[in-house]
């Protein structure tokens, strides 16, 4: 069937719509990698995983992505979420949300105000990530206080167990946090990359990645009023693994589910991921057998 002029404009017209995409696309991409990179990461099996599972598609010829395992240290060290990227980072207050631009005017009750806050849209901003640094000194700290408090109610025979997540008692959640649990947490937030950046000045243990930022208000029983935020999530929290490199990364093409601790049998690596002008990073090495 012979086509017409008009179908013909049509297709080319698609054809140089995908030809200019995957130009801006590329061009995107260099921009990000060309000079210095922004910074430069060394993580392992414990910051890296797969998105999510995918049963019946783990053929050898398959890409290879692997996400950035961040987490946040709560304003509470009992609260269930501490250890992973849920929850409210205790360094994300009314202050830290305000300087986002959040509208944080009251309102004149508190249903009024959850709506209000509720309809607020995300607001795009820098998320400072820190590799193996005080926030993860503290995930220990607070891990070790469960286990010992724990130990403790179990000497005096009260039969208190201490904080625990459901199923996992204190001493394995202190085994994960010292040998499995990722070490990379959001530690700071904010709108110009300068500022952060001279703020957190080492390149090897924090770098900077855009993010979408959430506003939350409650009133407890008392009537107080508490404005808090969290990370809805990272605009660029996956990474490509090169083919060259897939190799040193072996099993982690079976681990967890985005976000959990990395399980029994995945073996260990090493890998040197690059974050570029536009914060978004790449793989510029990979070894076997790290720890």
């Amino acid at each position: 069937m012979t086509l017409t002029w008009s179908r013909r404009r049509t297709l080319i017209a698609g054809l140089a719509l995908i030809a200019l995409t995957n130009a801006v696309a590329l061009g995107g991409v260099a921009w990000n990698r060309s000079g210095e990179p922004e910074s430069v990461l060394t993580l392992t099996q414990r910051e890296l995983g797969l998105p999510y599972r995918r049963f019946g598609f783990d053929r050898e010829g398959d890409g290879l992505e692997l996400s950035l395992n961040w987490r946040v240290l709560t304003a509470s060290a009992g609260e269930l979420y501490n250890m992973d990227h849920y929850g409210t980072p205790e360094w994300l207050d009314r202050a830290k949300l305000a300087s986002l631009g959040f509208d944080l005017s009251p309102r004149p009750d508190a249903r009024r105000t959850a709506r209000h806050y509720g309809r607020q849209l995300p607001r795009e901003a820098l998320v400072v990530l820190e590799l193996d640094g005080p926030a993860r000194q503290k995930a220990l700290e607070r891990a070790r206080e469960r286990e010992a408090k724990a130990a403790a109610g179990e000497a005096a025979g009260s039969g208190k167990k201490g904080s625990k997540i459901p199923g996992m008692s204190a001493a394995e959640q202190l085994r994960r946090e010292e040998t499995s649990n990722s070490r990379l947490f959001a530690v700071d937030v904010g709108l110009d990359a300068a500022e952060l950046r001279a703020k957190y000045p080492d390149r090897a243990r924090y770098t900077i990645v855009h993010a979408n930022i959430r506003a939350h208000f409650e009133r407890n029983q008392s009537g107080a009023d508490r404005w808090t935020g969290y990370i809805q999530g990272l605009d660029n929290g996956t990474v490509n693994v090169p083919a060259e490199f897939r190799g040193a990364i072996g099993s982690v093409r079976h681990s967890a589910p985005y976000g959990g601790p990395v399980p029994e049998g995945v073996l260990p690596f090493q890998v040197t991921v690059a974050f570029g002008r536009r914060f978004e990073p790449w793989v510029v090495a990979a070894e076997a057998g790290a720890k």
